[in-house]
């Protein structure tokens, strides 16, 4: 892969993290709010947990693109 695609890459890369981490904030927000009315949260944890697991898969994909744009230089 050439450099300005991968600093492309890196770059949608960094945007999709930057949303994922709203999300999760919100997420983590709504789920205390559910909690203190009193309701089942279990749902809403669930989905907190795929954010997280989406989250993780999404830093190793900009790490690697990273490393392979360091190697690159």
């Amino acid at each position: 892969m050439d450099r300005p695609t991968l600093q492309s890459r890196l770059k949608v890369a960094e945007e999709v993290l930057q949303r994922l981490e709203e999300n999760i904030a919100l997420q983590g927000r709504m789920i205390a709010t559910l909690d203190q009315g009193g309701h089942d949260v279990k749902a809403a944890k669930l989905f907190l947990r795929r954010l997280e697991a989406t989250h993780a898969r999404h830093v190793a994909d900009r790490d690697r693109l990273f490393r392979e744009l360091a190697n690159r230089s």
